[in-house]
């Protein structure tokens, strides 16, 4: 038996690493430095995670994956996600996102979805 939780709005990004950088090296400059211009610039984002993807699948057979990291950004309310689309289509917001993103990141590789998240959890039968 399912029991389905209420959803937050979300967007999810998939990001591939400039060639140049391990992975190890991507994961810092991420943390150490992007995350925290994003939570500065876009504080109506309530929850902002990053899953690190290793070098190959865990399904062996299915290949090396095409990003390398799986970005989860949670909202409170709609209307925090249309603020959040108005700001970083600001000039000076996405200004400074890409500036940073040309330090760790392929910009022209990332993919955005919002998407509706649906979460469930077993009950004991």
């Amino acid at each position: 038996m399912y029991v389905k939780f209420k959803s937050m709005p979300k967007l999810i990004a998939l990001i591939k690493k400039q060639p140049h950088l391990s992975a190890a090296a991507f994961k810092a400059y991420y943390e150490k430095n992007h995350a925290p211009l994003v939570s500065r610039l876009l504080p109506m984002v309530q929850r902002y995670t990053r899953s690190y993807l290793p070098a190959s699948s865990a399904l062996p057979g299915r290949g090396d994956a095409d990003f390398d990291v799986i970005t989860e950004l949670w909202f409170a309310t709609t209307q925090d996600v249309d603020a959040f689309w108005k700001r970083i289509r600001s000039p000076e917001v996405i200004a400074q996102i890409r500036a940073d993103e040309a330090h760790f990141l392929i910009t022209e590789r990332t993919l955005m979805y919002e998407v509706q998240e649906c979460e469930s959890r077993l009950l004991e039968k």
